[in-house]
């Protein structure tokens, strides 16, 4: 088979404009909550600033804004032993997923890609409690591989072979063998399942490989590579390998190794440097422990202080997992306890990655609270705890419906891009009263490209909602492109509700409510010169993904639309147009209703900018929710940012 090419193949980084001064944040009340990691996070304990403390080295994926690594230290201990975190410090001029490599007194920084076929040093130029890191050492790695055309997807410095010299060890990311004939998911021809939802693929694949190091840390000089073996075979997870390493119960070296999906493996070392072969890490009670995401890099570390060692571990959803270790099972290896998600003091709002806004007041105060969904398929409320001028919010609290809360997931063939989705979601919520009853409704789609209805049922606080109800159009669940927000309206403000999302090719369609679930009267929304309104020039799953808003933006009584749309698309789909061909990241657009109100027609689109500025956030979607976040009496915008973060982008900052 010829090498298949990745997008990361020929990806720049999406490093956009900073928002962070617009980002909205936690009322003051709100003295703890989740780390928030960004997207797909790395992570790792050091001793940073040498006083013996348990600090937290933050890293992500480095296509998106950069691949910043941040560090919170430890401020003190809580009561479990679990060290207290600080505030969130950025550590300059270093990116990727970074590791810590002690020397000594000091420690460097070793950084893998997915966009680079090297491996990144950073030497510890500082001294012990005073890091300060060099221009990076780049390390170019050659080795037996298994596959070929193998990305790195995460490296730590470990004696493998018990010398008492580090080798350095690499985790790799095959994806040759998994698309169908080589046709990736926006590729013309790609095909993903056959009429039996069968995959047609095959199996992500990831290995772990050692390299003898003959040079220093700081300046390793690296033989050829080998494969580390689990059993008689090459150990393998299904992609993404992110290797840690630590003597546990019994005292033997274990590897633990993340994948792709939401498991991690665990195995014993041999006395020849290899290992048995691989077993999944279980619970107290025997049960695999599985995860709440995916694309999983552990470390190991003594989190709560007990003697024990225990696993950190980092995910797709930017969120850092702390697994406390209970004991040891009747095989000899660790048992695990899924404690939750790490928490900080001075934290920042992290509603998961890929978050999609929707703006109401629920709680009844007169300020617009949130509900956010995410790639996980969650809906998180945050309550407006106010000042009207400036808000900040409470913390985040899951929606339920029907007493449970709302969790969507692909499952094994519910995603376009294959079954290593099985975790992804991508909820995109909307708010409007939809029943008529005067409580607002949730309605939102998803990865599978249905959607939903959450009738409001009342009560304080956090708002509940009976469980959903699928609406259908043609007798049958409406289904169509995936992880679109859509939107309701009515037109002529005669009580008439309209239901907007892009249809099964992608077409902007407005179809009218005839009952809390039923869709009746499809026809599509045009261009001012007459052409359906699309956002893409890409096929299969490179269509969907929009995020539509409709308000009356500029107060002039219509119904206008603004959409944010991924950096791949192409609006409207023609030869140069942005963003694909201008900015090349996830942008906004206004389109001005120049129609009637009972023939909604639409401008020429407009890419909004931020102090003069294109809007430019990074790779898969910019979501954009227009209210009066501040109320001075215009809208705002606030929008949801991949990296997990919600932004107030001001009226007054806008151009269009």
């Amino acid at each position: 088979m010829s090498k298949v090419l990745r997008w990361e193949d020929d990806a720049h980084v999406w490093s956009g404009p900073d928002y962070g001064d617009d980002n909205i944040r936690y009322h003051p009340s709100v003295k703890s909550a989740a780390v928030a990691g960004r997207i797909i996070t790395c992570v790792d304990v050091v001793d940073w600033d040498g006083d013996g403390g348990r600090d937290l080295l933050l890293s992500s994926w480095d296509a998106c804004y950069d691949g910043r690594v941040f560090l919170r230290q430890q401020i003190g201990v809580n009561a479990d032993g679990t060290p207290i975190l600080g505030k969130e410090e950025l550590i300059e001029g270093v990116r990727g997923y970074v590791t810590a490599v002690p020397d000594g007194d000091v420690f460097h920084l070793v950084s893998a890609s997915r966009m680079r076929k090297q491996i990144y040093l950073y030497p510890n130029i500082g001294t012990r409690g005073a890091p300060e890191f060099g221009a990076p050492v780049a390390l170019d790695l050659d080795a037996d591989w298994v596959k070929g055309n193998e990305f790195y997807h995460m490296a730590r410095f470990v004696d493998i072979d018990g010398d008492g010299e580090k080798e350095l060890v690499v985790g790799s990311d095959h994806w040759d063998d998994y698309w169908p004939n080589g046709l990736e998911w926006n590729d013309f021809g790609y095909r993903g399942y056959d009429a039996a939802d069968r995959w047609l693929g095959g199996p992500l694949r990831a290995y772990l490989y050692v390299f003898k190091n003959k040079g220093s840390l700081a300046a390793p000089v690296l033989e050829k590579g080998y494969a580390l073996k689990a059993g008689d075979t090459p150990l393998e997870v299904y992609g993404q390998l992110g290797p840690a390493f630590g003597k546990f119960d019994d005292g033997a070296p274990l590897v633990v190794a993340g994948e792709f999906w939401n498991i991690l493996h665990v195995a014993r070392q041999r006395d020849d440097g290899h290992f048995e072969p691989l077993r999944l890490i279980r619970d107290r009670d025997d049960n695999v422990l599985e995860l709440d995401q995916c694309i999983h890099l552990p470390c190991v570390v003594d989190w709560d202080g007990d003697g024990k060692l225990d696993i950190l571990v980092g995910a797709e959803d930017g969120y850092v997992t702390f697994l406390r270790n209970v004991g040891t099972g009747s095989d000899g290896l660790p048992r695990f306890e899924k404690v939750g998600r790490v928490e900080t003091t001075e934290p920042l709002i992290h509603a998961g990655v890929l978050p999609s806004p929707a703006a109401h007041d629920f709680t009844g105060n007169g300020l617009p609270d949130l509900v956010v969904g995410n790639s996980t398929g969650e809906l998180l409320f945050y309550e407006n705890m106010g000042p009207a001028g400036n808000p900040s919010l409470g913390l985040e609290r899951f929606i339920e419906a029907g007493g449970k809360p709302v969790r969507i997931a692909a499952g094994p063939t519910g995603s376009i891009q294959g079954p290593s989705e099985k975790m992804f979601g991508y909820s995109c919520p909307t708010v409007a009263d939809w029943d008529g009853d005067g409580k607002a409704d949730i309605l939102f789609s998803d990865v599978h490209g249905y959607h939903r209805f959450l009738r409001n049922l009342g009560g304080e606080g956090t708002p509940r909602f009976a469980e959903e109800q699928l609406l259908t159009y043609g007798g049958k669940p409406l289904k169509t492109v995936w992880r679109v927000r859509p939107a309701v309206v009515d037109w002529q403000n005669d009580g008439q509700l309209h239901y907007l999302a892009l249809d099964e090719e992608a077409r902007l369609s407005d179809y009218r409510r005839a009952s809390d679930t039923e869709l009746v009267d499809k026809r599509f929304l045009r261009w001012e010169d007459g052409e359906i309104i699309t956002f893409t020039e890409d096929v299969g799953g490179g269509r969907g993904r929009a995020k539509l808003c409709i308000c009356d933006w500029e107060g002039q009584g219509r119904h206008d639309l603004i959409v944010g749309v991924n950096a791949r698309a192409t609006v409207p789909p023609k030869p140069g147009n942005a963003p694909r061909h201008t900015t090349k990241q996830a942008a906004i657009f206004y389109c001005r209703n120049v129609g009637t109100p009972d023939n909604p027609v639409f401008a020429a689109p407009i890419q909004m900018k931020h102090r003069g500025e294109y809007i430019a956030m990074a790779m898969h979607v910019a979501s954009p929710e227009a209210v009066d976040w501040r109320g001075t009496g215009s809208l705002d915008l606030v929008v949801g940012v991949e990296d997990g973060t919600l932004v107030c982008l001001k009226r007054e900052d806008l151009s269009w």
